[in-house]
């Protein structure tokens, strides 16, 4: 019995090892992998003394709700809010509050380590999503990118969203591909909760919990008739629906309005319509500081208005929004501002509105979202993994449809979300899997063009696999 355990396993192992590009293939595999987790929880373990507003916030509401079961990010001594807490995402700071209950305290650290474990889950999966679109060897340069991204590293010494989302989102399309295939309702119903749980660390992706499912409803499984796929489709709706009602439930209840994540929606598309400051919050901070010399002179004298923890801008916008609107809260104030922008914009300056997209969707891809990846060999990742995704989207869409549909409009999304609201580099870190699989797919195509051009048709993504393929 022993023997033929022995056996079993090492067939399994063979057959693992065939998968996966051979005992080589396998053996570098697990290398990238642990690589990514080891850099992930250094990072983890060695933070940065100097974390950002936002992670600071973060922290605080993580240690409130531990302490007092507060949704509160103001600290102790804080007599108000300058930013209202409801405006950040709930997902990341339940987190780290389970962690503290875990742990039986306020242990940043250890939320920090825990996050690095879930942000080490990407890398596999940005080999996973890579190798279903062009072989073990795209996986390969999906993962080894990722693994060594410097940007992400550096998040993981952060207590923000990037990393996690990340994680969630390539995990999300991955059993959005495989429910496609025509695996089970169960698989549509977690892909949906999975699309919540992106929603609750990101909320600008809340939208893609609808769209998805309208992708699988027309386009899903060809071996599944419309009935199937409609109620695929509403299995994926309601995955995320029960991921978000909490939440939106306790919105309702707390800010007598239907808010389903966060509110911090209004500020973001007022800052992103903004003509005259291009779309920039700090430039947009200077445009009103001028229009109110005495605000200006107020603030001065508090301290330097570049300083990250005044939350300066946040202090102008609250009184422009009750300057405009008074009696409104700040964030449904801002909307109104926000979709005045857009309606004035588009109808009298429409060329120069589309110019400042143009010129915001282009930072969002160009600009770092960390200074680390302006030296050495990083510029050349940081832009050559896009090219190369380009380059593979275009054989996508031309020879599995379906699959570069889907990859496109999330890349797409996330452009626009970029382009109308806040540009963002930081952006780019949520899809940085997708974006090193398309490179890994891409780069493996272009390699065996130039290898064996006469044997094109054997690389994934020059030949047209069934789907069942796909699945195993």
């Amino acid at each position: 019995m022993r023997a033929n355990g022995f056996g079993s396993s090492t067939r399994r192992l063979a057959r693992l090892a065939a998968r996966n590009g051979g005992p080589w293939g396998l053996a570098t595999l697990v290398a990238v992998v642990v690589a990514g987790l080891g850099l992930r929880v250094g990072y983890a373990l060695d933070a940065r003394d100097y974390q950002p507003p936002d992670s600071k916030a973060y922290a605080r509401i993580a240690e409130n709700l531990y302490e007092e079961g507060a949704y509160d990010a103001r600290a102790p001594d804080a007599p108000r809010e300058v930013q209202s807490t409801n405006a950040y995402s709930p997902g990341l700071p339940f987190l780290v509050a389970g962690v503290h209950w875990l742990t039986g305290g306020v242990h940043l650290t250890a939320a920090r380590v825990v996050l690095a474990l879930l942000g080490a889950m990407a890398v596999p999966l940005a080999y996973l999503l890579g190798r279903r679109l062009g072989g073990p060897g795209a996986g390969l340069i999906a993962a080894g990118g990722l693994a060594v991204y410097p940007a992400m590293l550096e998040y993981h010494g952060l207590l923000l969203t990037e990393a996690l989302a990340a994680t969630l989102l390539a995990g999300a399309l991955l059993l959005f591909l495989r429910a496609i295939d025509g695996a089970g309702l169960w698989t549509w119903a977690g892909t949906g909760c999975l699309l919540g749980a992106l929603a609750l660390v990101r909320p600008e992706y809340l939208p893609v919990a609808g769209l998805l499912p309208l992708v699988g409803l027309i386009w899903g499984s060809r071996d599944a008739g419309a009935g199937r796929r409609a109620a695929a489709a509403g299995m994926m709706v309601l995955g995320a629906a029960l991921v978000l009602a909490p939440w939106a439930v306790r919105n309702a209840v707390v800010l007598d309005r239907f808010v389903p994540v966060s509110t911090g929606g209004g500020k973001a598309l007022y800052i992103g319509t903004n003509l005259e400051a291009g779309g920039d919050g700090v430039k947009l901070r200077d445009v009103l500081l001028d229009e109110r010399p005495h605000l200006r002179e107020a603030l001065e004298r508090r301290g330097p208005l570049d300083d990250p923890d005044r939350l300066v801008l946040e202090r102008v916008l609250a009184r422009v929004a009750a300057d405009e609107h008074p009696g409104a809260d700040t964030d449904v104030a801002l909307w109104r501002l926000g979709r005045e922008n857009l309606g004035r914009d588009l109808a009298e300056h429409p060329g120069e509105f589309a110019s400042m997209l143009a010129s915001k969707a282009y930072r969002m891809w160009t600009e770092p979202a960390r200074g680390v990846m302006g030296g050495g060999p990083w510029p050349a990742l940081h832009i050559g993994l896009p090219v190369a995704a380009a380059l593979a989207l275009v054989m996508l869409l031309a020879r599995r449809r379906v699959e570069g549909l889907v990859l496109s409009l999330i890349l797409l999304y996330s452009t626009a979300v970029g382009a109308v609201l806040i540009a963002s580099p930081r952006r780019e870190l949520v899809v940085l899997p997708v974006v090193g699989a398309l490179a890994g797919a891409g780069l493996a195509w272009l390699a065996a063009q130039t290898r064996r051009p006469s044997e094109s048709r054997r690389v994934t993504l020059g030949r047209l696999e069934p789907r069942s393929e796909h699945a195993r």
